[in-house]
């Protein structure tokens, strides 16, 4: 299953609804900071939100753990966690929650690493200077995922 995975789009709807048709995912992971962006989107069936620092009026949770095609993944804005001064502490918290994915944002880098059979995964910032995202394949317990930012000519 083809998902996409993004973050910090502080105001960049039309980067959003860009990357939804050129990708064509069949769930989207939004890791906060631009909740209100996804209002009116052409959205997949399955979406997953959390809460970011920025998302001042959401009822999204800032935590959410589930399991979607076998593999457990954790999701955090990361703020909570301190992950602009390192990411052990969340991802100590992946490790005690059984995670397999552990998904976050709020730096606004992208980054992916292995860490004890963890992937760490933040999909950078999809705000229209970086335009940043991810796509985590998951598919029978197995799970992957590839770095991606937006083309140019879709850059507004």
């Amino acid at each position: 299953m083809k998902i996409c995975v993004c973050s910090d789009s502080h105001g960049n709807r039309d980067g959003l609804r860009a990357m939804l048709e050129l990708e064509q995912p069949q769930g989207l992971l939004f890791c906060g900071d631009g909740l209100e962006d996804l209002k009116g989107l052409p959205l997949p069936e399955k979406v997953y939100a959390v809460k970011g620092n920025c998302d001042y009026f959401s009822d999204q949770p800032e935590l959410r753990e589930f399991v979607w095609e076998g593999v457990r993944v954790l999701m955090a804005h990361g703020h909570r966690y301190a992950v602009k001064r390192t990411e052990d502490v969340y991802l100590s918290e992946a490790f005690g929650r059984g995670a397999q994915v552990a998904l976050y944002g709020h730096t606004h880098f992208q980054r992916a690493s292995f860490h004890g059979g963890v992937l760490l995964l933040n999909p950078g910032s999809m705000s229209r200077y970086q335009a940043c995202y991810a796509i985590l394949t998951l598919e029978n317990g197995f799970y992957d995922c590839s770095l991606r930012r937006m083309p140019s000519h879709y850059e507004k």
